[in-house]
């Protein structure tokens, strides 16, 4: 085995915390997911769901910063920052 690929664990729990709730619950999902395969010497099915815990990362920072970038237009066009 060259090197373990990354869990993305960390990360996917911060963008389901701060972010976008249901996109980063798959993202932890399959980090774990990574970890059990590893566990099981399945290095090739760990790498693929590395690879879609990323993704799923990715796309949870994503939508959360648009979902934040869209209430903040919202917000301004209403007025609600004005004095």
């Amino acid at each position: 085995m060259n090197s373990a690929p990354k869990t993305y664990l960390r990360s996917s729990f911060i963008g389901a915390i701060l972010f976008f709730l249901p996109l980063g619950l798959v993202a932890v999902a399959f980090a774990f997911t990574v970890r059990r395969r590893l566990q099981s010497g399945d290095e090739s099915g760990a790498i693929a769901a590395s690879r879609w815990a990323r993704r799923f990362m990715v796309l949870t920072f994503l939508v959360g910063g648009m979902i934040y970038l869209g209430l903040a237009i919202a917000f301004l066009a209403l007025g609600a920052f004005s004095s």
